[in-house]
């Protein structure tokens, strides 16, 4: 199986899926903030004592709704990378050893698998121009966002978890972040910024998934020759 193959065709669909997606909530949030019909008058229940824009409520429902969509973004980008990893095993044909199946559970399967694919490819990844702390973070954002915190919220913030390891958060707004560092970045804190997924976020994700595929499989050839070359030397 040529698992980058298959890889690109699904991250290209994620980046079609978000894009696609989302484009009917922006729009509605467009229309709303230039009054343009069928928002281009105040609902007859609109009262402008209580000094609210009108349309606040759809505005604001259009936006949940696409944070709905770049959070099953980001799910469907963390599985593939998943599955990616164990169409890895058998093209290279290794599987996880028992520490590493025990690294994948306390420490989860990203860190397991760059042990295991390391070990194949015989590198330490130091020359790798991946940024594993994005690679993560998608990781970290699919479990969050799989976990609601309160019926009143659609949204969700940053666990403690990910706050403690990453303060450079590709899921959350530039204003939350600085106000977080700002505070002190604590980790525990109720006012952590929130898990917000922009097409920026999602497509920095998606070309650092793409680019730790394509150095893998750039490499995959040298793995096959050194076993060739062994397997004559054994004969």
């Amino acid at each position: 199986m040529d698992a980058a193959f298959f890889l690109f065709r699904r991250t290209g669909f994620t980046r079609r899926y978000y894009r696609v997606g989302v484009e009917p909530f922006r729009k509605i949030q467009r229309q709303i903030d230039a009054q343009e019909c069928p928002y281009d008058e105040p609902p007859p229940s609109y009262d402008p004592e209580y000094g609210e824009p009108a349309f606040l409520e759809e505005w604001i429902e259009a936006g949940e709704a696409a944070q709905v969509v770049g959070r099953s973004a980001v799910s469907i980008l963390s599985d593939s990378l998943k599955l990616y990893f164990k169409a890895l095993e058998q093209q290279l044909e290794f599987r996880l050893s028992r520490d590493g199946k025990a690294t994948a559970t306390k420490g989860g399967f990203l860190e397991a698998y760059r042990g295991a694919i390391g070990e194949v490819l015989e590198t330490d990844w130091t020359n790798c121009p991946v940024r594993f702390d994005v690679i993560e973070q998608i990781v970290l954002a699919r479990n969050r966002a799989q976990h609601g915190e309160h019926l009143s919220i659609m949204g969700a913030r940053h666990d403690p978890k990910t706050l403690t390891k990453h303060r450079d958060l590709i899921f959350a707004t530039e204003g939350e972040l600085k106000m977080w560092v700002d505070q002190g970045a604590d980790p525990a804190t109720w006012l952590a910024p929130r898990l917000e997924i922009t097409e920026e976020g999602i497509g920095a994700a998606i070309s650092e998934v793409e680019t730790l595929a394509a150095w893998i499989d750039a490499r995959i050839s040298d793995v096959m020759a050194r076993r060739n070359g062994q397997e004559r030397k054994d004969q």
